[in-house]
């Protein structure tokens, strides 16, 4: 090298901290786009954007990578109540929802762990399934996509989700995978006070409700995912790609959610791309799209550049990163890489807490599936934050003011001493078979979710082939 490692972390780390360009293009990307939700004006202006930013921060074969998708787009939505009582109630609808309307009578299936809609599975035909986004058992979290498909399985009209927090907030979310197709039932958000609503009539008897959606399914729409590199010397054609994705849902900013991980990632390579040719490895930065729409612009990305994933000895996911400062490492696999994040973190002098998180709904997973080593970092939020869940996330409130400028600064500063490090290493970790990785999917029931989400593909395959 031609510096070493310190006085290159020092010129860095000032860099960042001295200056506010992430927090500059938070507020570009929420506040002149809007939530840049795949389809949208937004969208096609942030991609210009973050282009010109990547080509002025110095990275090169800076480029906008197309794919085609299932787009949607948001219409009129209508929640009736015939009985007990007639009564509308304030409903959205979910991204993917087929147009349509159905009427039925309303089963509550609480948080909608899949235990319980297999214990009452003959009850779920022909009904509309109400679940809420509530955390299981001990705290697991049962995705969204999961309690659709178990209610789509076993032969549900309709779907209602509800936020599990107060606020007359309704939750959004997307239903299906769009790299694939969009939902086969009509589905709708709704607020936890509307939840509260509804159940309390159920206390009088049968509910019965009219669900209706007039949203547009658009396929073969076309997005792209922005990307840029910093190559390297001695190891120039192994990289470690880092990326977010900068769309949010279309109802709000998606400041959180997760444009604030976008300009952390932005930033880091910003703050690195003087050192280009100084690291062994190349650096590979990635903002993709349509990740609110089950993410289908990180599964579209690898399934391009399938023949490229053998070269890609590591991914860091920044999806949460920056919104709030304190960051922490989660680990997909193999398990060993803990302990080399474990020892950076030291070498760094930052304490975080490195663990082992099997999470499915986010722009690492393709590349998991691909064998490639995969950690997300994001923000360590507050105790009592956690209990909120997603809080404000894939809501109308997830806007820039929830988003702590310190923490845009720090997620980026971490981000970069980290790739600092890696990006000099020999090796980083060792790659998990596609057959280990089928069979860990298989024992711990994520690859039964999987399948019944529509996601499942076999590991080391291209998802768009199955």
């Amino acid at each position: 090298m031609v510096k070493d490692i310190k006085s290159i972390e020092v010129e860095v780390a000032g860099e960042i901290w001295v200056n506010s360009e992430a927090y500059r293009n938070l507020l570009v990307l929420c506040d002149d786009f809007g939530s840049r939700f795949a389809g949208t004006e937004g969208e096609r202006r942030a991609v210009d954007y973050l282009m010109g930013r990547l080509r002025d921060y110095g990275l090169e074969n800076v480029a906008a990578d197309p794919y085609t998708y299932t787009g949607w787009r948001r219409g009129p939505a209508k929640l009736e109540l015939f009985e007990p009582i007639k009564r509308d109630l304030p409903a959205i609808s979910l991204p993917l929802s087929p147009p349509g309307e159905v009427e039925g009578e309303i089963i509550d299936l609480g948080n909608g762990d899949p235990a319980e809609f297999k214990r009452r599975e003959k009850e779920i035909g022909g009904k509309i399934v109400l679940c809420t986004s509530a955390p299981g058992p001990y705290g697991r979290e049962v995705h969204r996509r999961t309690k659709y498909g178990y209610g789509v399985y076993m032969g549900a009209r309709g779907f209602i989700f509800g936020n599990h927090n107060p606020g007359q907030l309704p939750a959004t979310g997307s239903l299906r995978p769009a790299y694939r197709m969009a939902g086969e039932i009509p589905a709708v958000g709704v607020s936890w006070e509307t939840v509260s609503f509804i159940t309390r009539q159920m206390e009088r008897g049968r509910v019965t409700a009219r669900v209706r959606t007039e949203d547009m399914i658009m396929p073969k729409s076309t997005s792209w995912n922005v990307v840029g590199e910093i190559p390297g010397s001695t190891l120039r054609d192994r990289f470690i790609v880092v990326g977010a994705h900068f769309d949010g849902h279309d109802i709000s900013q998606g400041a959180m959610d997760d444009a604030s991980g976008a300009c952390v990632v932005a930033e880091a390579a910003r703050a690195l791309a003087k050192f280009k040719g100084t690291f062994k490895r190349s650096l590979r930065f990635l903002l993709f799209s349509a990740e609110e729409l089950g993410v289908t612009g990180s599964t579209c990305y690898v399934a391009r550049h399938l023949e490229e994933m053998n070269r890609v000895d590591l991914m860091i996911n920044c999806d949460g990163a920056g919104r709030a400062a304190r960051h922490t490492f989660r680990v997909s696999g193999p398990p060993e890489l803990v302990d080399t994040l474990q020892a950076v973190s030291k070498e760094v002098g930052y304490p975080m807490r490195v663990e082992t998180t099997l999470s499915t709904a986010s722009d690492h997973w393709p590349f998991y599936m691909q064998s490639v080593p995969t950690a997300s970092l994001s923000s360590a939020t507050e105790p009592a934050a956690l209990l909120l869940g997603r809080g404000f996330g894939h809501t109308s409130a997830d806007t820039v003011d929830k988003v702590d400028h310190r923490g845009l600064k720090e997620g980026a500063l971490v981000l970069a001493q980290f790739l600092i490090r890696l990006a000099d290493m020999e090796k980083i970790s060792r790659r998990m078979t596609s057959e280990e990785i089928s069979n860990h999917l298989e024992r711990t029931g994520v690859a039964e979710e999987l399948r019944i989400q529509k996601c499942w593909y076999q590991p080391g395959v291209s998802p768009l082939d199955q």
